[in-house]
C-alpha cells in the first residue's frame, strides 16, 4: 500500500536543505561547532558536527612592559577539547570599545603584544578547538592595556628652588621628580657621591646632601611602571660650611662729598674653599665713643680686594659713625668682626 502525502520529492529536498541551513546558523550564533563535511564518501549525508566551546574563565589585567610590550594572561576555558582535538586561544586587539582584530593564536595562557604605537588598547580572548572542524567561543570580557615606549622626564630642585651651580653654606634638600604620560612614574633613583643607587617608589623623592665639599655628585633618573628608564642626569652640589677669616686694620675717614664715609683696611680676609666674594661693612651712628656691637645697618662691597676705599653712602653729614667689617665667601658665610673703627664724622 502506498500512502499519498501530497508532497512531491523535490519539495521534500527543499525543506530538508532549509532545515540543515537553519541548524548550522544556530550553532554558529551559540558558538557551537560549525563544521560541515562535504565529501560524499566520508560524510555522504552532509551531517553537521557541533561542539559548545566556552570562553576563557577570565582574563587578567594587562601588564605593561618596556619597549611598548603589553603582556596578556587568562585562565583556561572550562571546555575539555577531548581526544583528537587541539585547544588554542585567539588574541584580538582593538580600540577601547572595539572593533577587534585577530593578532595572534597561542596554546599558552599568556601572550605578549607590541602594538604599532603607544596608547591604550583593548583585548579579548577566544577559545578555539580544532580537529574534525574548527570551533570558536565568543569573546572574553575585555581588558585594557597600555603600550608605553617613552621613559619619564625628570627634573630636580634644591631647597625647593632651581639648583645653583654656585655654593651652599648648609645641607641641601634635593628633590627629584618625574613625569610620565604613559603608564606613570614607578620610581625615581639617585646615587649620591657614588655610594650606590637608592630607589624610591612613586613620582618623586627628597633627600639631603650634607657635608663640606667642592663637588658632591648626584646622579638621578626615573623609571615608569612599564620599566622604561630615563638616562641618568648628573648634578654637582657644592657646600662650604666654614666662615672666612676677618680682615684687619680697619679705619674710617670722611668721604669726598656730603654723606660719605671711607672704609679701608690693612689686611684682607681669606677663605680656603669657596673663596672670598666680598666684604660687608656694618655701621651705626654714635656719640663720642662707639657703642656695643652688632650694628644693624650694612652695605656690601664685592671683590677681593674690593675697590678701595669702600665708600659708605647715604649717611648724615657731620654725624659720627663707628664701623667694623666681615669677610664674605662665595657660599655666603661671613667672618667674625674685624676691629671696630671710629667714631668718625661723615662728610
Amino acid at each position: 500500500m502506498r500512502l499519498n502525502t501530497g508532497i512531491s520529492g523535490d519539495r521534500l529536498l527543499v525543506i530538508a536543505f532549509a532545515f540543515m541551513a537553519t541548524l548550522a546558523l544556530a550553532g554558529t550564533a551559540s558558538r557551537q561547532t560549525a563544521a560541515s563535511f562535504t565529501g560524499t564518501t566520508v560524510n555522504p549525508a552532509n551531517n553537521v558536527a557541533t561542539m559548545l566551546v566556552q570562553v576563557p574563565a577570565s582574563q587578567n589585567n594587562a601588564a605593561s612592559a618596556a619597549a611598548g610590550v603589553v603582556t596578556l594572561s587568562w585562565t583556561a576555558t572550562p571546555t575539555a577539547p577531548g581526544a583528537g582535538h587541539t585547544l588554542t586561544y585567539n588574541v584580538l586587539r582593538g580600540p577601547v570599545g572595539g572593533p577587534y582584530s585577530l593578532i595572534g593564536n597561542t596554546a599558552a595562557l599568556t601572550f605578549n603584544d607590541t602594538p604599532p604605537s603607544d596608547g591604550t588598547y583593548q583585548y579579548v580572548i577566544q577559545a578555539k578547538v580544532t580537529g574534525g572542524g574548527t570551533f570558536t567561543s565568543g569573546n572574553s570580557a575585555a581588558k585594557n592595556g597600555v603600550s608605553d615606549r617613552l621613559a619619564p622626564t625628570v627634573s630636580v630642585t634644591c631647597n625647593s628652588a632651581a639648583c645653583s651651580a654656585g655654593w651652599y653654606n648648609a645641607a641641601v634638600s634635593v628633590t627629584v621628580s618625574g613625569v610620565d604620560g604613559g603608564t606613570g612614574v614607578g620610581s625615581v633613583t639617585r646615587n649620591v657621591d657614588g655610594a650606590g643607587q637608592t630607589s624610591t617608589a612613586g613620582a618623586s623623592a627628597t633627600f639631603s646632601v650634607t657635608g663640606q665639599s667642592a663637588g658632591h655628585t648626584v646622579a638621578y633618573f626615573g623609571t615608569d611602571t612599564a620599566g622604561n628608564a630615563s638616562g641618568a642626569v648628573n648634578l654637582t652640589v657644592k657646600i662650604d660650611l666654614t666662615a672666612p677669616t676677618a680682615p684687619g686694620g680697619i679705619s674710617l675717614a670722611a668721604g669726598a662729598t656730603s654723606g660719605l664715609l671711607d672704609v679701608t683696611g690693612t689686611s684682607a680676609g681669606t677663605d680656603a674653599l669657596s673663596g672670598v666674594a666680598g666684604y660687608r661693612v656694618y655701621y651705626a651712628a654714635s656719640g663720642a665713643s662707639c657703642g656695643a656691637t652688632p650694628y644693624a645697618s650694612s652695605q656690601y662691597f664685592a671683590g677681593n680686594p674690593p675697590a678701595v676705599p669702600m665708600v659708605l653712602t647715604g649717611l648724615v653729614t657731620n654725624q659720627r659713625y663707628c664701623a667694623y667689617v666681615h669677610t664674605v665667601d662665595a657660599a655666603g658665610n661671613e667672618s667674625a668682626n674685624s676691629n671696630v673703627a671710629g667714631p668718625v664724622k661723615a662728610k
